[in-house]
């Protein structure tokens, strides 16, 4: 009875894998890596190949012919990765028929989570960073000033302990907790930004999202729909968006005078949904969480690797500073160029993916090849890991050059986007907080 059941089962999730992979888009490219094939056994052998190997075979194809085309296995299904030549005609495509939104919504199964209602519904937390948070940053930047300096005398008020042995920081959850106590104090205000039930659903929200799609990436697309609400950190993902709301709203009268991004959401008009606003507000705070305190970890390594740029920076910072009587001004962050080149170089050696500029395709695209053919439905990326090691794009690239986009005369912008997210990464603000 109970082999009847077994192989009852295994029938029909073949069967069913079967059906859902004649559903996927197919691209008529060189294939890399394992053919998932039509069963379920070959895709999960395929992912795993991918996890182990998958950043290797990506490099081995770019050195030995970086103009080739072609798709591979990865963990969240076929990939097309292209030339790079292709990445300025793609660059022009708009949001309708190239989308970065789209791929970021698959990636972490936001049509699950609560994520893709927030950022497929509009563009509206994109357009409020782009915009009045951009035009706005001036008057945040004393808030987050004073904000990391208690941050900073609470975790290193003292280098040893009561049995004089010296304190020991993991600098990861270090800066996490630095970055945490900024950035909620920009998204939410210093009303809320300290309180427990914000600061529990911020750092949930990630965990919570990524083990809610590797437990739904077993299944077949139409059957996780009835798996998701059995998940009890999908739950939770809800739970804590709830709590928060009635953190939040209604705002008190401190809360609407003071800066914060939720200012800005309620001042656009274009929202007034609490439950919606609090989703942005959390998505947001985490997704500024996790890239900055990683970029930032990985510059305080690279710099404890090579001391003799710490001089330079600190005396960068120094000068910037005095120039605007000690207070951390935009004009402030603007003069730290060289801290601006330190991090830029430090990201390139130290990239959170190996594949850059994932989209996913809306509509069918030609590219000027003439050859190539982009399907509907298909995600796409460019091997932005060797590319930053390609002497084409870089001078010596396998050298670690701090100073290497140092341009001493230049008038820096505030900032970039990472590709891929429609959710700002503020440079500028990341360079005061490791100055």
């Amino acid at each position: 009875m109970l082999l009847e059941a077994i192989l009852l089962v295994g029938a029909t999730l073949s069967m069913i894998t079967i059906v859902d992979s004649f559903s996927q888009p197919k691209a008529s490219l060189l294939r890399i890596g394992i053919d998932p094939g039509r069963f379920v056994f070959r895709t999960w052998w395929a992912r795993w190949k991918w996890c182990k190997y998958g950043h290797e075979a990506v490099r081995q194809t770019y050195e030995q012919s970086k103009k080739t085309n072609y798709v591979t296995q990865t963990l969240m299904g076929d990939t097309i990765v292209l030339d790079p030549e292709f990445l300025n005609e793609l660059n022009m495509l708009p949001e309708s028929k190239l989308s970065s939104t789209a791929v970021l919504v698959d990636t972490v199964m936001g049509q699950y989570n609560g994520i893709g209602a927030i950022l497929l519904r509009d563009h509206l937390t994109s357009d409020v960073c782009r915009g009045p948070f951009t035009r706005h940053l001036a008057a945040f930047l004393p808030g987050m000033a004073e904000e990391l300096q208690a941050a900073m005398v609470e975790k290193l008020g003292q280098s040893t302990l009561e049995n004089g042995d010296p304190v020991v920081c993991v600098a990861y959850e270090l800066l996490f907790s630095f970055i945490h106590r900024i950035s909620s104090v920009v998204f939410v205000g210093k009303e809320c930004c300290h309180n427990p039930i914000w600061t529990d659903a911020v750092t949930a929200l990630p965990f919570d999202v990524e083990i809610t799609k590797f437990l739904l990436l077993p299944f077949p697309a139409f059957l996780r729909r009835f798996i998701a609400p059995l998940i009890p950190q999908r739950r939770r993902i809800f739970r804590h968006r709830a709590a928060v709301r009635d953190l939040l709203f209604p705002p008190s009268e401190a809360a609407k005078e003071e800066p914060s991004v939720m200012r800005l959401f309620s001042e656009s008009g274009r929202d007034t949904d609490p439950y919606s606003l609090t989703g942005r507000l959390l998505l947001l705070t985490a997704a500024a969480l996790h890239t900055s305190s990683m970029a930032i970890t990985h510059a305080i390594f690279d710099l404890c690797a090579m001391p003799e740029y710490v001089e330079p920076l600190r005396s960068e910072a120094q000068k910037a500073l005095a120039q605007d009587n000690g207070e951390w001004k935009l004009s402030t962050t603007k003069r730290l160029r060289r801290l601006d080149s330190f991090l830029k170089e430090s990201q390139r050696l130290n990239q959170s993916t190996f594949l850059g500029f994932d989209r996913k395709v809306i509509s069918p695209i030609e590219l000027s090849d003439g050859k190539t053919t982009l399907p509907r439905g298909a995600t796409i990326a460019v091997p932005g890991g060797p590319m930053a090691r390609d002497p084409e794009f870089y001078d010596d690239p396998q050298r670690f050059d701090g100073f290497r986009f140092y341009r001493p005369d230049e008038d820096t912008d505030i900032v970039g986007f990472q590709l891929g997210w429609p959710i700002l990464k503020l440079r500028w603000p990341r360079e005061g907080q490791m100055a």
